[in-house]
């Protein structure tokens, strides 16, 4: 045991040392305040916010911010970079957007309406990397493709031709070719990557290509396009004049005889340089870069004395740049060090305890950000039978992991594995990595399975000062962490757990854990919808009358006499008022508490019904067509589509007339604020529950005629905000001088009803 206190106490001495070895890290010291390195105040995190906030209303990302207009090349080429920082939606949007301007002959227009072979290289960068989301940006990358073959002229023997005069040189064209090679190697044309090697040989052999004194920003593009197109040989020297050009604050002139920089070109030789392994050159830059970063988090595009590129716009090409380079910075740090992370942790250590906690026998376990996966190897030494993934940014780590742990590379933002995969999703020390916590914590949520755990272990922000860190390091404060939990778990909570030699009351290590919310089982819906005074309470409402909105739907729906299942009858209320109205009801539930429950306001309503245990999922025990109308309230919501479909088919089979099913709208503003203000400060209590937009196609699916949709309950759906909320009260106030028609045509009711009639 005191040898591996030694070798950790070793590892810790050389850990400190090497970062104190890195000059132009400008390593925080322990006197700074927390309040200037708050969790989401990290440079990167500030730059992906910014271009989040140039997204036009219309989509696109505007060309800079003192400029109107949507940038479809930047667009184009931002995509995969917000892909890398997980914001997938945007991403998404701005694909869609990119469909849709594409010019009929393949190509894209710029911000000034002329088609550019340059601009078009760039969207088809930003189509690929979104295939795997969009299915047709495919087809419209093979129209952007056939067009750059289009324009070249004897099949890229003489390149593009002259398409630019002034400054730029033509051989910026090099950065067209990568994209076009990728393109031909996913939709197998070889025909692609052919003329992409003619292209290149034509713009290396022309004299203008890489001239030290072109304006950083266009040689940025050329020497990165020559190190993606492997000709790393041809940009080495280039990259190292550049080097021993560079000034002691990390700075590079912009082009020859100037004395200021340009801020896009400095970040793209930061690129440059850590993908051909010359981290120091490219460690400064960045450090510049982000000592010069404005307070909104953009970059202008040149700063200092006579500054002529864009000296008062923040450019969004800047900002991509920028986090491109970031990526690789974290990278290149790591693979030089990993010699410096330990490959063993004791079982009885509270970080490894506190992962144990949740692991069960053949459980399927994942960590993000796993190192050489010391953690994973004891969680299989501990758990022989589970199945142990890892996840990091960097092969080199991942070349030490134990052969029998899959590894896949990736990042917090970007774990490559499906929904739903996973029992176990954790993090040890990673997310304080993370230049995107908010996602870093969805895409944990999103790929363990629901009821299944995810835990994030990490030093807390009020500590803050007490190690030294990387510039980029931020530390998760404990109550925001917990809130990014909520937002898709349950039972969430934080704890300080002992680390190291040090004990819980340290105070530096906190395991947050939560667990995917999911459907709840019966005993948790007795615990929300049965209490000790619920009973007396419901069968006052039923003697006094109180008919909800979405009770008067299904009264008024069916007649006297007619023979009425409900699929799902939790407590029974609206079951007990139809039986009271003169229809022969059955109540169906898989839990034998709630039926009884049901059945004890019956008999003191003096009521009679009928009760059935069963699992509304599978085979229901009736014959065909043997009520004349099934129904469900608060039922199809916490299941997906297919399955929603099946339980909706059943239930048309025994229905002779009609099926009714009431879900909670997806539409209605008030129940989805509040649902999510709610899940937010852990104080949802209804498990997974997926608001639906419209069930008409999971009718039709089940061989229903669709007969109607609408929804109610619109001022009902008020009571999901509090009292006190500005949105309640403004709505409050519009409803009150709609009409009840009107207010109907808005579909702000809570519940959305969908009738379907048997064929």
């Amino acid at each position: 045991m005191s040898v591996i206190k030694d070798k950790v106490r070793r590892v810790k001495d050389i850990a400190k040392s090497v970062f104190h070895s890195f000059p132009s890290f400008n390593l925080i010291p322990a006197s700074f305040s927390h309040s200037k390195y708050e969790w989401f105040s990290s440079p990167p995190f500030r730059a992906v916010r910014w271009i989040k906030s140039h997204e036009l209303v219309t989509s696109g990302i505007r060309v800079h911010s003192r400029h109107a207009e949507a940038y479809p090349e930047v667009t184009g080429y931002l995509v995969p970079t917000l892909l890398r920082y997980g914001e997938r939606e945007l991403a998404m949007r701005l694909v869609r957007w990119l469909l849709c301007i594409q010019r009929a002959d393949g190509s894209y227009a710029s911000h000034d309406g002329k088609p550019y072979v340059f601009d078009t290289g760039q969207v088809l960068r930003g189509l690929l990397a979104a295939a795997e989301f969009v299915p047709e940006a495919l087809k419209s990358a093979e129209r952007a493709a056939d067009y750059l073959c289009g324009q070249m002229l004897d099949n890229g023997r003489e390149g593009f031709g002259s398409r630019y005069s002034g400054e730029i040189p033509e051989s910026v064209h090099l950065y067209v070719l990568s994209p076009l090679i990728e393109a031909g190697e996913i939709l197998a044309r070889s025909s692609y990557r052919e003329a992409a090697r003619h292209c290149l040989d034509y713009y290396c052999r022309q004299p203008e290509a890489l001239q030290i004194g072109t304006l950083t920003h266009f040689l940025g593009y050329e020497l990165e396009a020559l190190i993606d197109l492997e000709c790393i040989d041809r940009a080495i020297p280039v990259l190292e004049t550049l080097r021993d050009l560079q000034l002691e604050d990390g700075a590079l002139r912009a082009k020859k005889g100037a004395a200021w920089i340009c801020s896009p070109g400095l970040a793209q030789l930061a690129i440059c340089w850590y993908k051909v392994g010359m981290w120091e050159p490219a460690d400064k830059a960045l450090s510049w870069l982000e000592a010069h970063q404005q307070p909104s988090g953009g970059f202008l595009g040149s700063n200092g004395k006579g500054a002529s590129y864009f000296p008062k716009s923040e450019l969004p090409w800047a900002g991509k740049f920028y986090l491109d380079a970031h990526c690789l910075r974290v990278l290149s740090f790591v693979e030089r060090n990993v010699h410096i992370f330990p490959a063993q942790i004791p079982v009885e250590e509270g970080r490894a305890q506190a992962i144990l906690d949740v692991v069960s026998p053949k459980d399927r376990v994942i960590e993000i950000g796993c190192g050489k996966g010391r953690f994973l190897k004891l969680v299989r030494e501990v758990f022989p039978d589970t199945q142990c993934t890892g996840v990091d940014i960097s092969p080199a780590m991942l070349a030490e992991v134990p052969a029998e742990i899959q590894c896949l590379e990736g990042s917090l933002e970007s774990v490559p594995c499906p929904d739903d995969s996973f029992d176990v999703v954790f993090s040890v020390e990673a997310i304080e990595h993370s230049p995107n916590p908010e996602a870093a914590v969805a895409e944990m949520i999103r790929v363990a399975r629901p009821g299944g755990w995810v835990l994030v272990i990490d030093k807390q922000q009020s500590h803050w000062g007490r190690k030294v860190c990387p510039p980029w390091e931020r530390w998760p404060d404990v109550i925001a962490l917990k809130k990014l939990l909520c937002k898709g778990c349950d039972n969430v909570s934080a704890e300080q757990i002992a680390y190291d030699k040090s004990p819980a009351s340290d105070g530096l290590m906190v395991a947050w854990r939560g667990q995917k919310r999911c459907r709840l089982l019966g005993h948790e819906w007795n615990e929300v919808l049965i209490s000790d005074s619920s009973q007396e309470a419901l069968i006052n409402r039923v003697r006094g009358n109180h008919v909800s909105s979405w009770g008067q739907v299904i009264l008024l729906a069916t007649s006297p006499g007619e023979k009425i299942l409900e699929v799902g009858c939790g407590t029974g209320e609206i079951t007990l008022q139809l039986a009271r109205a003169g229809r022969k009801v059955t109540g169906l539930d898989f839990n034998r508490d709630t039926l009884e429950f049901i059945q004890g306001c019956a008999d003191k309503l003096g009521i009679s019904i009928e009760t059935v245990e069963c699992d509304a999922t599978q085979e229901l025990p009736f014959s065909d067509d043997e009520f004349d109308c099934t129904w469900s309230s608060g039922l199809l919501e916490h299941f997906k589509t297919e399955e929603r479909r099946a339980m909706i088919k059943e239930q048309a089979r025994i229905s002779r007339q009609k099926v009714i099913a009431m879900v909670p709208n997806a539409a209605c503003v008030a129940y989805r604020a509040g649902k999510a203000f709610k899940e937010q400060q852990g104080t949802w209590r209804y498990g997974l529950e997926i608001p639906i937009l419209s069930l008409r196609d999971d009718f039709k699916a089940a061989g229903l005629k669709y007969a109607s949709e609408y929804s109610v309950g619109a001022k009902q759906a008020l009571s999901f905000l509090s009292v006190d909320d500005p949105l309640r009260k403004s709505l409050s106030k519009w409803m009150a001088s709609m009409s009840d028609k009107d207010l109907q045509n808005c579909n702000q009711g809570y519940l959305l009803v969908t009738i379907g009639a048997k064929s």
